[in-house]
């Protein structure tokens, strides 16, 4: 039996490897093992990713596909989120993630218990319902932002054309240039991220775009098409 973990972050700026740590203590704790992590820069409303792709690829039946939320996996469209499903549920792969509770039982499981907890109607309702609220809460907080977001911008709009903003157009928020020269220092002396996120009590994607502007971001994936970069890797 296998436990693949997913790992995902929506753009090339952000730290899609963050939840490598908190993924295997967590499976460890269940005691289990992570076989293979799948690693990409891509839109969780897209249907089509490589990494995640290669991982059903790749998976058995009995396989364990683990997320840290339902988020990682999917903030597809209802449609696209059908298509998704079937093809798991086809291949007999199992779903579990570190904030879905009901589905934790799956990591303490023999590969023969898994086979069969695929075929318990009980077990399954329960896990595809928790499953199935948490897919249709991620969705759904990717429509509320990308609402406020455009309300924001058609505010925006209004204000310049009322001349009541100086300068016209909305530039999104302005990078804090000190926190970026800040960050830019310690990497230099040697910080790990981990370590500049405690000194500065910033966030991984800040760090990730002033060492970005700063010619000093490095990655060990590979890019793909759309900007998008995944990697797998097996321990």
């Amino acid at each position: 039996m296998s436990i693949r973990a997913y790992l995902r972050a929506s753009t090339a700026d952000q730290d899609a490897d963050r939840a490598r740590e908190s993924l295997t203590a967590f499976a460890a704790e269940h005691g289990a093992r992570i076989t293979a992590f799948y690693v990409e820069n891509a839109s969780g409303t897209k249907l089509d990713r490589p990494a995640l792709d290669e991982l059903l690829t790749e998976a058995y039946a009995g396989d364990v596909l683990l997320v840290e939320g339902i988020d990682r996996l999917t903030r597809l469209t209802q449609d696209d989120w059908e298509a998704l499903k079937a093809r798991i549920k086809s291949q007999k792969v199992l779903i579990v993630a570190k904030y879905v509770p009901m589905t934790w039982k799956l990591l303490e499981a023999t590969q023969a218990q898994r086979n069969d907890w695929a075929h318990d109607a009980t077990e399954t309702a329960l896990r595809d319902l928790m499953v199935e609220l948490a897919a249709a809460k991620a969705r759904e907080d990717y429509e509320v932002r990308r609402e406020r977001a455009s309300q924001g911008v058609a505010r925006r709009r209004q204000r310049d054309a009322a001349g009541e903003t100086e300068t016209a157009g909305y530039a999104g928020r302005k990078a804090d240039t000190k926190m970026h020269a800040r960050i830019v220092e310690l990497r230099k002396a040697g910080f790990s991220y981990s370590r500049i996120v405690e000194t500065l009590k910033t966030t991984r994607p800040t760090i990730s775009r002033a060492l970005k502007a700063a010619g000093l971001a490095a990655s060990t994936a590979q890019p793909n098409t759309a900007g998008d970069s995944c990697t797998t890797i097996h321990p």
